[in-house]
C-alpha cells in the first residue's frame, strides 16, 4: 500500500503541471497551432463546397481536387457582439485582429473536416501593434510551439476564435435556409 501512495505521489505532479495542447477546435501539431473542426452534413460534395466557398469574400483561390477542397483565408475578423461577449471582456487581439491562414477541406460520406494552418494575424496585442501578418503560433504557445499559452487558454481568447473560423468556415446550404419549412 506505501508503494501504491508513493507511486501516487509522484505521478501525481506529472498530471497536474501537464501542458496543454489543444483547446476547442485549435490544437498543436508540429509545433504550429491549427484549426480542425468535422462537420456533419447530408449529402456534402466537394463540388457544394468549392461553389459555397467561391461566394465568400475573405476566401480566395479556392480550388478543388478529387475529394478535398483548398482555399487562401484573409483577414476574417471575430465579431465578439454575435457571440454576445462584452468588449471590456475581450482580449485587445480579439477585438482588432484580423487572421488569415491557408485551409483545407477534406471531404467523406455525410461530414467534412476544415483544416486551417499557417494562421497569422494582425492587430493590436495589448503590447504592441501587430501591422504585417505574423504567425498566430509565436503568440498562442510557449515551450517552441509545444503547448498553447495560458493567456489563451479562454472562452474569450482561443474561444472566440473558434466560433468565428467555425461560423465563417462551415457550410450553410441556402436551399435549406430559404426554406419556409420551420
Amino acid at each position: 500500500m506505501k508503494k501504491l501512495i508513493g507511486v501516487f505521489f509522484i505521478v501525481l505532479p506529472a498530471f497536474a503541471f501537464g501542458q496543454t495542447t489543444a483547446y476547442g477546435n485549435f490544437k498543436v501539431v508540429d509545433q504550429e497551432i491549427i484549426y480542425q473542426k468535422v462537420f456533419a452534413q447530408d449529402s456534402i460534395s466537394v463540388a457544394k463546397l468549392v461553389e459555397y466557398y467561391k461566394t465568400l469574400p475573405y476566401l480566395a483561390n479556392v480550388s478543388a481536387t478529387a475529394d478535398e477542397v483548398t482555399f487562401d483565408m484573409n483577414d476574417i475578423m471575430v465579431d465578439y457582439k454575435k457571440f454576445q461577449f462584452a468588449q471590456n471582456a475581450t482580449p485587445l487581439i480579439i477585438q482588432t485582429g484580423k487572421y488569415s491562414g491557408k485551409g483545407s477541406v477534406g471531404v467523406k460520406d455525410g461530414k467534412y473536416r476544415v483544416t486551417v494552418r499557417s494562421i497569422q494575424l494582425t492587430g493590436n496585442i495589448d503590447y504592441k501593434k501587430i501591422s504585417q501578418k505574423e504567425n498566430l503560433t509565436t503568440y498562442s504557445t510557449i515551450n517552441s510551439g509545444t503547448a498553447i499559452h495560458q493567456n489563451w487558454l479562454k472562452p474569450n481568447t482561443l474561444g472566440l476564435l473558434d466560433k468565428a473560423f467555425t461560423d465563417k468556415l462551415q457550410f450553410v446550404d441556402k436551399e435549406k435556409k430559404d426554406s419556409d419549412d420551420w
